[in-house]
Order: structure tokens, then sequence, then C-alpha cells
């Protein structure tokens, strides 16, 4: 019970990796508080939680305007861990990405991790807390036809490295970065596909392990950054990517 008498607020947590931590969390003792961008979708999140849960909150902000951020951020109060797990992917080749899916891609997965690290950072400092980005393999490396995306999550790694820097030895920051998991941005792509079939294949070939990973996976590696076990680890980049960052078999 790593996390008991800790209060977490993991966002994007109506739903795939995001809703896997936050419901690890509560298996680990802590008080968590999901968070999606419509109140009707953390409400269904909290209604699939067992009965006897009751240490879960849920609030409602779209982390794309940086005012309602803020405002989450407000209602949040004193907490313990910040996860900034919420996050959109656009599939969109760089001659067809407007400026505004480069915003919104941007505002979502970069602005707001700032944002809130900002507006919660009084109430980390005096908890001496952490704050666990959720990246991805494309921070590292550049997959086609992803740019935004591509962009926002290798800044969230030099969010997370200067964020360390500054804040130590009062709030330790990390970033877990995710391969392909078995998320509905995965499953809305492959759907996409011209062969959905092949599309799948190809995601799962990326791993050196051969496979997608399940949300429940990434969420153990972001669980981890946040607990005591992980008490010395600040500035870490977590690659919970089955291999794909770390090489090619020729």
């Amino acid at each position: 019970m790593d996390f008991d008498g800790k209060t977490i607020l993991v966002t994007g947590s109506a739903r795939g990796i995001g809703a896997a931590a936050a419901e690890l969390f509560l298996q680990r003792g802590g008080s968590v508080i999901f968070h999606g961008r419509k109140q009707a979708q953390v409400d269904d999140a909290l209604a699939r939680l067992p009965k006897s849960t009751g240490r879960a909150l849920g609030l409602a902000a779209d982390l794309a305007d940086p005012a309602q951020c803020r405002a989450l951020a407000q209602r949040v109060g004193e907490l313990d861990v910040l996860v900034n797990c919420a996050g959109i992917f656009r599939e969109a080749a760089i001659r067809e990405t407007t400026l505004d899916l480069w915003n919104e891609t941007i505002d979502v997965n970069l602005t707001a991790p700032w944002v809130l690290s900002q507006a919660l950072l009084p109430a980390l400092r005096r908890r001496k807390g952490v704050i666990v980005n959720v990246g991805s393999d494309a921070a590292v490396l550049g997959y086609a036809g992803c740019v935004a995306y591509c962009a926002s999550k290798g800044a969230l790694v030099g969010l997370t490295r200067a964020l360390a820097t500054e804040l130590a030895p009062d709030v330790r920051a990390l970033c877990v970065c995710p391969g392909p998991t078995e998320t509905d941005m995965m499953q809305a792509s492959v759907a996409t596909a011209p062969d959905p079939d092949a599309a799948r294949r190809q995601w799962a070939s990326y791993p050196l392990l051969g496979r997608i990973a399940t949300p429940a996976e990434i969420a153990e590696a972001i669980v981890f950054a946040a607990s005591p076990g992980a008490r010395y680890l600040t500035g870490s980049i977590i690659m919970a990517d089955g291999g794909t960052s770390a090489g090619k078999r020729v």
C-alpha cells in the first residue's frame, strides 16, 4: 500500500492507460482524482470501479484550455502525485498538418502538463511530491505521418528533465514513454488503415518483444515511477516500449 494517505491526480484517466494507472493507484492505497474532458466520461470511469472503492473523485476539464487547467488545479488543492497522462494523437503527413491540428496537439500534450505542474507546484513542494509525465517512444523516434505528435512528446521529455533539475530535491519528475499499446487511439488508427489486419501486425512488429502492450503493463511503470521504490529516480526517462527504441534486428 505504497500510496496510503496520498492524493493522486491522473489526467486522461477516463479510459486507456490513464484509467489503468488510476485504478492501480487505488489498489495501492491512494486517493485518486480521475479526469476526463467531459464529466460524463469521468462518471462512466467511476461507475466501472468496484462498489467498495471510496477513494475516487472525478473532475472534468478541457486541457486544451489553460484556464480550465488552472481551474482544475484549484479544485484539486493538495496533491502528492501529478500524472500528466492525457494526450491526443492525430495522424497527418507534414503537408497535411494544419496549424489548428498542430496547436491542439501541443496544447494538450505539452502545454497542459506545464500549466498543471506550475499551478500545482506549491502543493507538490509541501508534500515532497512527484510529477510523472506520460510520453511515448515517439519522443525519441521519428514516426512518419504524425509530426505534431512526435514533436509534442519529444518536448515533454525536455520539460521533464527541466522540471527535475529545477525542482530537486523537493519534487521528483519522471517521464514514462510507452510503445505501441492497446488503447482507443491505437484502435482508431488501425481501423482507418487500408488493411487493418496488416496495420496491427505492423504495430506489433515494432517492439522487440513482438507484441502490443496492454494499458495495465504501462500503468505498472507509471505507478512505480511515483512510488517510494523509485525515490532515487528523477529526470529519468523510463522506456516502457517493449524495446522499440533499443534498436533493430538486421
